[in-house]
C-alpha cells in the first residue's frame, strides 16, 4: 500500500470515531446508566450530592469568609484608631494669661500700676481692650504660659 493511501484510510477511520451517530450512542448509555444507579440506590446519591454541595462545602467557606471579614473590618478599625491617637495632640489649656506692653517702637514696656497677669482669657481680653482706650500709643498682647522661652501670642491690639 502506498503511503498516501495509508493516509486516506486513517481518514476515515477518525471520522467514523467522531461521527454524530457515535455521540448518540454515548448520550443514550450515560442516561441510561444514570438510571440505572437511580434505581438500585434510590434517591441517596443525589441526595448526597445535595448536602455536600450545597450545604457542607459552602458552610465551611461561609464560615471561613465571616470569620476573615470580622478580622479584617476590626484590623481597620484598630489601623485608624491608631493613627488618630498618633495624629492628635492632646489640648493644652493654659493656666495662665499674661498681657505683655509694647511701645511705638515694638519694644517691651513697663507700665506701673496696670494688671498683667490673668487666670481667665476673657478676663484678659476684656482689660486689655481697656487698657487699649487708656493708653492708644501702646500695643497690648495677650500670651499664655504654655511656652515661656517663646510666648504665644493669642491676641494683639
Amino acid at each position: 500500500m502506498a503511503p498516501t493511501r495509508r493516509v486516506a484510510i486513517c481518514r476515515e477511520n477518525i471520522r467514523s470515531l467522531v461521527s454524530w451517530k457515535w455521540c448518540v450512542v454515548t448520550t443514550v448509555a450515560a442516561i441510561a446508566f444514570a438510571n440505572v444507579v437511580m434505581v438500585l440506590f434510590g434517591n441517596t446519591i443525589p441526595n448526597i450530592l445535595l448536602m455536600v454541595f450545597g450545604n457542607t462545602i459552602p458552610g465551611v467557606f461561609q464560615a471561613a469568609y465571616r470569620t476573615a471579614t470580622v478580622t479584617f473590618v476590626l484590623g481597620a478599625v484598630l489601623v485608624f484608631a491608631m493613627a488618630w491617637m498618633f495624629r492628635a495632640r492632646p489640648h493644652h489649656r493654659p493656666r495662665a494669661y499674661e498681657i505683655i506692653i509694647f511701645d511705638v517702637y515694638g519694644m517691651r514696656a513697663q507700665m506701673d500700676g496696670i494688671r498683667t497677669a490673668f487666670k481667665n482669657h476673657d478676663v484678659a481680653w476684656s482689660y486689655m481692650k481697656q487698657y487699649k482706650e487708656m493708653y492708644p500709643l501702646y500695643n497690648f498682647a495677650l500670651v499664655s504660659d504654655a511656652n515661656a522661652t517663646r510666648p504665644t501670642i493669642y491676641r494683639y491690639i
